[in-house]
């Protein structure tokens, strides 16, 4: 359990290499492009649905060594964030170039804002439940995206296992009123209007974050367990959602990604039960090695 695990010890790249040998911590690997097809339909859905899915967008080579890695983490009761100190999972993030590009500008940012999530198939195992990942305005008047969030899957995301599912967006009644806070706005009013979204592993899943979504509750009944990771990107040209922007062309070094899973523990906590243990592991890693900055703003 990582209650038994001290700063020190997570601090220690040789720690992390021992128990993911298969993964690599500031290695030489290239990026794989992902396999998005035509970004201007994708374009076109985003601003009327509010998201994009795009099947096999990765391949096993990509998914597999992130699937096991996380798998073993989940096991040994390390927060999963922690997958983070890989260069893995930056790399499927960074594959997305062409998608985020298109979508937030060729200036994009990567926000410092990340997770990770093993749900196994039984009824005690669900995502985090209905909500809007910013409440405050976050479109241009036709709906497109200031911020995003990308949605990867590792393993087949099905009903059984907590898959996704979205109120889309020309669905929503906040989307005509352009205000996504205040009292109800996690409410469906017309449970028909909700899109269940089964995905294969390798699968791209994006949103605006204004909509309205949530992953599902696990079943006895699910083959596997669903795992997955999200990361939030804004345009270049708006003021930071969070700080600090992190060039997503560049991967962190190793201990700039302790202090940014450090980040992540301590401001998803009202998501999670966290061990005064954990709290102060995450505090540590915060507090000594958080990068205060790491681009210079344009204009």
């Amino acid at each position: 359990m990582v209650g038994t695990l001290v700063a020190h010890e997570v601090e220690r790249r040789e720690f992390w290499r021992g128990l993911c040998p298969h993964m690599t911590i500031e290695g030489a690997s290239a990026v794989t492009p992902a396999q998005v097809g035509d970004t201007s339909l994708l374009m076109s859905d985003l601003k009327r649905e509010g998201y994009v899915q795009v099947p096999d967008a990765f391949g096993e080579r990509c998914t597999a060594p992130i699937r096991d890695a996380v798998t073993l983490l989940s096991q040994r009761g390390i927060p999963l964030p922690f997958a983070f100190v890989f260069d893995e999972l930056w790399l499927a993030f960074q594959g997305l170039s062409t998608f985020l590009s298109t979508a937030l500008g060729a200036d994009y940012r990567a926000l410092p804002d990340f997770w990770v999530w093993y749900v196994p198939p039984n009824e005690n195992a669900a995502g985090w439940g209905p909500h809007r990942d910013r409440v405050q305005p976050t479109l241009d008047p036709d709906n497109s995206p200031h911020t995003l969030t990308v949605w990867l899957p590792f393993t087949d995301a099905t009903p059984l296992n907590g898959c996704m599912y979205v109120l889309p967006a020309h669905h929503d009644p906040r989307f005509v009123e352009r205000r996504w806070d205040g009292d109800g706005n996690n409410v469906v009013h017309n449970p028909q209007d909700i899109r269940a979204l089964p995905a294969t592993a390798g699968s791209l899943l994006a949103w605006n974050q204004a909509v309205l979504h949530w992953g599902s509750r696990g079943s006895r009944l699910g083959k596997a367990a669903r795992i997955s990771a999200a990361f939030e990107f804004q345009r270049g040209d708006r003021a930071p959602f969070n700080n600090p922007l992190l060039d997503p062309a560049r991967i962190p070094t190793f201990s700039e990604r302790l202090g940014l899973i450090g980040k992540q523990v301590l401001q998803y906590r009202h998501m999670y039960p966290l061990s005064d243990e954990v709290a102060a592991v995450a505090t540590t890693l915060f507090e000594r090695y958080m990068p205060r900055t790491m681009i210079t703003l344009r204009g």
